[in-house]
């Protein structure tokens, strides 16, 4: 290193006491001078570091061309970034045929290469993160066996590899054999095989496991699960759902188009955050989760979506301690005139809806029913036109009052008759609501955009409706001291 972390910071305070020193010059050479300073040699090493992991390994490498300064400090990385094909920024892994095209259209010519580079190159300090995507042919295979096999020797932390075209390639577990690397606490793997022993215990240390789209048995995924048992976040996305999952310290789980062979058991107490999409689930699929805060629900492979009041008093069933809720729901065929279910500790709620642009929305206020308690509700509609027409559709028990709402947002809002249709309702029939906010732009969860897809494909678009027109429409006839807010 040219300079210690303590020569940097006491360059720094020199430059700070020259600043701050009275001057009789003009401000154009003041901001001349200041403009020419290089700012970035001026911070600590740590903090220069801590920006380098944030690049790709090739680009932070490259700095060390820039100056002495800059020279050794890559050595010093903690991650380290190879990618085969050369993906955008937005791209996301759930989805390989994205991936393939991209491998397809750019790929880095020097890919193994590099590969052989960071498993022969000497460390002197621990690795944090270790980030591969490659085509799993032979050839790359047999680098990267070497490369992770070197970032176990210096202590890795966090392993996460995607595999495309030749997605037979079966992840090295056996490097992992003996304790010999009890660091590794986060691994997620998509698109290739793993398939450990009976007795294999080199994962006891993963605190955070990820499998998605992964070639792997129901008996596979099994063992693999059966010797992680400290995980705290467990992601399993388009993998055969285990029968029993009895995971004592799990507080994350998502669980993705998991194809279910049978009826299975989660039993997870201390389980804070649920995210599933799937087929229904049954109320005896959960046991004791008294923990649970946040539960998004995506139902498929539907049947019987005209029993919509019966789904909810399923998952008020399965889930009556939840606070905060998110549901997918299509517009239903049918919604009876009772009260479907009774969420007492739901707070917010956030409905993604999916209705034909010419049907009304007033049977959602059935949600504000079944939760007495709600104080935040958030809204987001997608309309598609070939869905089949269920227009007058109302839920019929409109005379009801909700005390406890405070505070409405409605995403992807453009001012339709519908859209302004259930706002006056929320109006009416919520006294005590404080404020109301329409934003056009869609309702944005999930908060790893790598592990879930974007959603709402082909859905259709509207010019959004002037923000005095809809005031003009939403108070009609309607008296509410709740403050309105356009973003």
């Amino acid at each position: 290193m040219e300079k210690s972390v303590a020569e940097s910071g006491a360059d720094l305070n020199v430059s700070m006491d020259k600043m701050v020193q009275p001057s009789h010059e003009p401000s154009s050479c003041k901001m001349r001078r200041r403009c020419d300073c290089d700012w970035m040699s001026g911070l600590p090493d740590e903090i220069m570091v801590s920006i380098l992991d944030k690049l790709d390994s090739k680009t932070a490498v490259s700095t060390s061309i820039l100056s002495r300064r800059w020279r050794h400090l890559w050595r010093f990385l903690q991650s380290f970034h190879f990618s085969e094909p050369i993906l955008p920024d937005s791209y996301c892994r759930v989805r390989i045929e994205q991936m393939v095209r991209c491998s397809n259209e750019n790929r880095n010519q020097h890919f193994v290469e590099s590969m052989g580079w960071f498993a022969g190159l000497k460390r002197e300090t621990l690795l944090r993160r270790l980030y591969l995507v490659f085509s799993g042919s032979t050839e790359c295979a047999d680098v990267v066996n070497s490369a992770i096999a070197s970032a176990v020797e210096h202590g890795i932390e966090e392993i996460d590899m995607a595999v495309i075209e030749n997605t037979m390639y079966e992840f090295p577990w056996w490097l992992f054999t003996g304790g010999s690397n009890p660091s590794l606490t986060s691994l997620c793997l998509s698109f290739c095989k793993l398939s450990v022993p009976l007795k294999f215990g080199g994962f006891s240390s993963l605190t955070k496991l990820a499998l998605i789209h992964m070639h792997m048995s129901l008996k596979e995924t099994q063992l693999v699960l059966r010797c992680c048992r400290n995980l705290v976040t467990l992601h399993l996305i388009d993998v055969l759902a285990i029968r029993i999952m009895q995971l004592p310290k799990l507080k994350q789980l998502i669980l993705l188009w998991s194809l279910r062979l049978g009826e299975y058991r989660i039993d997870t107490p201390a389980l804070q955050r649920l995210e599933y999409c799937g087929e229904m689930l049954l109320a005896s699929t959960f046991q004791s989760m008294s923990s649970l805060e946040h539960v998004s629900l995506q139902y498929m492979f539907d049947e019987y979506r005209e029993c919509h009041a019966e789904k909810l008093e399923n998952i008020s069933t399965c889930f009556p301690y939840v606070r905060s809720l998110l549901l997918w729901y299509e517009i239903p065929k049918v919604v009876k005139p009772r009260t479907p279910a009774v969420f007492l500790s739901l707070k917010v709620l956030t409905l993604k809806i999916t209705t034909k642009p010419s049907d009304d929305l007033l049977w959602m206020a059935m949600f504000l029913n079944a939760a007495p308690y709600m104080e935040t509700l958030r809204t987001t509609i997608r309309y598609l036109s070939h869905l089949d027409s269920h227009n007058g559709v109302v839920w019929d028990d409109v005379d009801f009052q909700h005390d406890s709402l405070k505070n409405v947002e409605m995403y992807n809002f453009m001012g339709r008759d519908n859209e302004i249709g259930l706002a006056r309702l929320l109006l009416y029939r919520a006294p005590n609501l404080r404020c109301i906010s329409f934003n056009q732009a869609p309702l944005e969860e999930g908060d790893d955009h790598q592990l879930v897809p974007l959603t709402w494909p082909g859905a259709e678009t509207f010019v959004p409706r002037d923000s005095q027109f809809v005031l003009s429409k939403l108070f009609e006839n309607v008296s509410s001291s709740a403050c309105v807010v356009f973003i």
